[in-house]
């Protein structure tokens, strides 16, 4: 072990992933962000200047000298490949060029997996990666990680157990080429029950923030300021009641295409105050793209209750030059609250190691060999 946790986030975005593995302890040494609004974000939001690169023209060799350390090093490589062509929302449509491109990137994080030989890993994508259609992909990632000697656990798991305030399923991964990996374990849960607190909610997270009519704005947050809305876009809101949407409609506000439509009941939707929000997307400040109406005033969340909802500190910023540039980056991101509870994990998982080498240094020692090792230690499982 070098003595401290050190994790490199790819893909890395706003920050989100880094501020959870900051909060648990770890030293953010490396990133890569190819978006320029993103990066600005990151650097504002984790303190570190990321590779501003296509990871596919990324080497090993440009991490490690960015984190000043040598192969095997690392503690963590931390990974969230863009993740809209797995989603189920694509369903049925032919793949294009672009999704091809997008699809490969998992195998770019296990080529600098290969080249880093990090001692942990963590990679993180939506349920989709692992359904009918994209399994085979899915498969073929934990085939190679487990030929660099890697074993894996991975399970979906909500965010909203781990104390982010949003229902938010992701396939995570965790895996070690020096112990078996586990999963983290929930800290949160609907009812509180068997020890874990309950399910923060939209109230929780937004409820003492400053009242906004459409337009208005907070002079003590620029990111608490709320979208214009079209007088009819206002009047669809106001027949809306907390935790209605589009089919709360009279006929008169009703959209045309949506007349006789089944589903996309979420549109002009507001949010309950006390559950959790739905998942952000990139859409995440516009009430036309799904389930993102303030409880109860009449306009769509900011971006500041956005970056609330995704667990993130107050202080946290994104960068761009308007609001649908921003709302793009915190839909992206991955919850810092999720990723805090990955790497206290993993900080747990460096001490199971430790204990490892401990006893495999005991053992040598004892017996004069050199070729001892610890039951049950195995590259892969």
């Amino acid at each position: 072990m070098t003595g401290r946790a050190t994790v490199a986030d790819l893909f890395a975005g706003c920050g989100g992933g880094s501020i959870g593995f900051q909060q648990a302890g770890f030293e953010v040494i490396g990133a890569v962000e190819i978006d320029g609004d993103a990066a600005a974000a990151y650097v504002a939001n984790v303190g570190v200047q990321p590779l501003a690169r296509d990871v596919r023209e990324v080497t090993g060799a440009d991490l490690l000298a960015q984190a000043g350390i040598g192969v095997g090093e690392l503690t963590l490589l931390f990974g969230c490949p863009p993740c809209q062509s797995f989603t189920i929302l694509r369903r049925g449509t032919a793949e294009t060029s672009a999704d091809g491109a997008r699809n490969s990137l998992p195998r770019e994080y296990t080529r600098l997996v290969k080249e880093l030989r990090p001692r942990h890993i963590a990679f993180e994508n939506v349920p989709g990666m692992m359904g009918a259609r994209w399994r085979h992909r899915f498969d073929e990632l934990l085939m190679d990680l487990a030929a660099l000697g890697y074993g894996c656990a991975w399970a979906v798991l909500d965010a909203a157990d781990y104390g982010v305030p949003q229902r938010r399923r992701r396939l995570v991964v965790v895996g070690s080429r020096l112990v078996e990996p586990t999963l983290p374990a929930p800290t949160h849960s609907a009812s509180g029950d068997d020890g874990l607190s309950p399910h923060l909610t939209v109230r929780d997270a937004i409820g003492d923030m400053l009242p906004l009519g459409p337009g208005e704005a907070d002079p003590a947050d620029p990111f608490h300021r709320a979208r214009r809305h079209s007088d009819i876009a206002i009047r669809r809101l106001q027949a809306v009641p907390e935790g209605g949407g589009r089919k709360n409609l009279p006929p008169e506000l009703q959209l045309a295409c949506h007349k006789g439509h089944p589903g996309y009941y979420d549109i002009y939707g507001r949010m309950w105050w006390n559950r959790v929000a739905p998942t952000l997307t990139s859409g995440c400040t516009n009430v036309t793209k799904g389930r993102f109406g303030h409880p109860e005033q009449d306009r769509a969340i900011t971006l500041r209750e956005a970056l609330l909802l995704q667990g993130f500190p107050a202080g946290a910023m994104v960068s761009g030059v308007n609001t649908d540039t921003m709302a793009l980056q915190i839909g992206n991101a991955v919850p810092p609250p999720l990723t805090a509870a990955v790497g206290r994990t993993i900080i747990e998982m460096e001490a199971r190691a430790g204990e490892d080498a401990q006893l495999t240094s005991t053992a040598r020692a004892g017996t004069g060999r050199s070729d001892l090792v610890v039951s049950g230690r195995a590259t892969a499982w």
